[in-house]
C-alpha cells in the first residue's frame, strides 16, 4: 500500500480546521505527540511532536484489540473457527472439573463484544497462567446481556487464534494484513504463556494505524485485492451490544462492535487505546485521522476532531487557503526542551542507594559530562515493566536519546534557580514523558520524580538517595 502525500486543499480539506485543530490540541494541553489525517485514500496532513518522529513505533495500548479481533475475522473466513463456538471448546485440558455454568454458555461472540457476563473485569494478569484464570472466573450475568470492558476477554481471542492455526496472532496476521498494508519491523507483547497479549502490546507506528485504518475504510480491500470479507469489516465495526445511553452524546455509549466502538457523529467508529491513541475512521467523509498521545483527557481529542476536523472536509474547500500557516505551525510542534542553566557548582558525579519505592530502583548513578547528564538505574528482579533498565542520557539545550525498544528515551536537561537539576525523559516508543528534579547535597540527594500519565495511577514520587563512598 503506497501513500501518496497531498494538501489539504486537492483533498477537500480546509487548511484552516486543521490548524485549528492543532491549536486546540495544544491550547488544552492534551498531550497529542502526533497524527495523521487522510482523505481520498491520500494523506492530507501529518505532524510529530518532536522529539517523537515518523519511524519510531508506539506503544497502542487498546487499539491493540481492534487488529485481534481482524486476526479472528480472517480465522472465521478461512473456516477454522465460528462466532459462536464455546469459548471452553478451544480449552478442554485447561478446564476445572466443573466450570462455571455461564462460562460454559460463552462464545467467541461474546468475547469479541465484551459481552462476557462478567459485572466487573477479572484479574487474569497475577499470576502466569492468563487463560486458566480467566477460565475459572466467576461470571454472574448471562454471556450476551451486558458491556463490560474486558482486556482478558482479548487475551481469550489471541489464545484461540493461536489455537486454531498454530500461529500467534502477530506471525498469523503478517502475510495477510501487516505485509500487504506495507507495515513491518513491528512488535506484539507476548504473556508468560507464549501468546500475544491481544488486547494490548502492538507496537507500531502513526503511519500504520493510518493504513490500518484505510484497509477498514476500504472494507477489507487492499491495492484492489480483498483480503478480508467486507462483510466482517461491517459486521465488526457495527454497534453489536449497547455500553450506555447513546443520547448522552459520549464517544464511549454509542455502542460496540467486534473491539471497534462506535462514535458520537454519523457513522464514525474508531480503535481505542489508552491515554489517546486513536485509528478513526470517518466513512461518509471517505477519511481517516490516527493519532498516538500521552493525555488525562482523551475525549476531549475526539472533540476537537469533530469540532475542527469534520466541518473542515468539504469538497468545495477553497484550494489551500491557510495552508502557509499550518505548515509554519506543525514545523513548532515539540515537548519542550528544559530551560535554566548549563552547570551547577554543586553538580558531581555519584552513586545512589535509593529508598524503597514501587519502581524497584536500588541504586542510581550521575555522570555530568559538559553539555550532558546522564542517569542509570540499577532495578530489583521484580521491577516495573518500563522502568529504565540502561543509561538515559540528557542535552543541554538539545535531545540525546538513549536505551533501545520499550526504554528508548529523548531527554534534555537544565539547571533551575533553586539548585535543582531538571531532566525532561520522553519515552518516544510511548506515551510516558518523565519530569525528573534533582538536588544534590554532599551525603544524599533528593529526586523527585512525576509522570504525565500513569497506568497504576501514581504520577508522582518522591525519592531519598544516600551516598556511597
Amino acid at each position: 500500500m503506497e501513500l501518496i502525500r497531498k494538501t489539504p486543499g486537492a483533498l477537500g480539506i480546509e487548511a484552516r480546521g486543521i490548524l485549528d485543530f492543532i491549536n486546540a490540541l495544544e491550547d488544552k494541553k492534551l498531550g497529542v505527540q502526533s497524527f495523521m489525517l487522510i482523505r481520498h485514500g491520500q494523506v492530507a496532513s501529518e505532524a510529530w511532536w518532536k522529539p517523537y518522529a515518523p519511524e519510531k513505533v508506539h506503544q497502542l495500548y487498546s487499539l491493540s484489540k481492534s487488529f485481534t479481533s481482524t486476526a479472528v475475522g480472517f480465522a472465521v473466513q478461512e473456516g477454522l473457527l465460528n462466532l459462536d463456538d464455546p469459548v471452553v471448546s478451544f480449552f478442554e485440558d485447561l478446564l476445572p472439573a466443573e466450570p462455571c455454568e455461564n462460562m460454559k454458555k460463552m462464545k467467541v461472540r461474546n468475547l469479541l463484544t465484551m459481552g462476557t457476563g462478567h459485572s466487573k473485569e477479572p484479574r487474569v494478569f497475577s499470576s502466569d497462567t492468563w487463560r486458566y484464570n480467566f477460565l475459572t472466573s466467576y461470571i454472574d450475568k448471562e454471556p450476551g446481556s451486558i458491556f463490560t470492558y474486558n482486556t482478558p476477554a482479548t487475551y481469550m481471542l489471541s489464545a484461540i487464534v493461536q489455537k486454531v492455526t498454530g500461529q500467534k496472532v502477530f506471525d498469523y496476521l503478517t502475510p495477510r494484513l501487516f505485509e500487504p498494508l506495507g507495515i513491518k519491523d513491528i512488535w506484539w507483547e507476548e504473556s508468560p504463556e507464549g501468546i500475544n497479549t491481544g488486547g494490548f502490546g502492538l507496537n507500531i507506528r502513526t503511519e500504520d494505524i493510518a493504513r490500518f485504518g484505510l484497509f477498514l475504510l476500504h472494507r477489507g480491500m487492499v491495492d484492489g485485492k480483498q483480503l478480508l470479507n467486507p462483510e466482517w469489516i461491517d459486521m465488526a465495526t457495527s454497534r453489536q451490544i449497547s455500553n450506555g445511553d447513546p443520547e448522552t452524546g459520549s464517544d464511549w455509549s454509542q455502542g460496540y462492535g467486534f473491539q471497534f466502538w462506535r462514535c458520537a457523529p454519523k457513522d464514525v467508529y474508531r480503535g481505542d487505546g489508552a491515554f489517546g491513541q486513536y485509528c478513526v475512521v470517518m466513512p461518509n467523509q471517505d477519511a481517516v485521522l490516527a493519532v498516538t498521545s500521552g493525555s488525562k483527557d482523551i475525549g476531549q481529542i475526539l472533540k476537537e476532531a469533530w469540532t475542527h476536523l469534520l466541518p473542515a472536509m468539504k469538497d468545495d474547500a477553497q484550494a489551500d487557503n491557510g495552508l502557509d500557516a499550518l505548515n509554519d505551525r506543525i514545523k513548532t510542534l515539540e515537548i519542550p526542551l528544559v530551560k535554566g542553566n548549563k552547570s551547577h557548582p554543586g553538580a558531581k558525579n555519584a552513586v545512589y542507594k535509593i529508598s524503597d519505592n514501587f519502581l524497584g530502583l536500588k541504586k542510581l548513578s550521575v555522570r555530568f559530562q559538559d553539555g550532558s547528564v546522564t542517569l542509570k538505574g540499577e532495578f530489583s528482579e521484580n521491577a516495573m515493566d518500563y522502568a529504565m533498565d540502561s543509561e538515559t542520557p540528557a542535552g543541554y539545550g538539545t535531545w540525546l536519546e538513549g536505551g533501545k525498544a520499550l526504554t528508548h528515551t529523548s531527554a534534555s536537561y537544565a539547571y533551575q534557580e533553586d539548585g535543582k537539576m531538571h531532566m525532561r525523559v520522553v519515552c518516544d516508543h510511548a506515551p510516558y514523558i518523565a519530569e525528573v528534579k534533582m538536588q544534590m547535597f554532599d551525603d544524599h540527594m533528593v529526586l523527585e520524580l512525576s509522570m504525565n500519565v500513569s497506568m497504576g495511577g501514581q504520577e508522582k514520587l518522591l525519592l531519598i538517595g544516600i551516598a556511597e563512598e
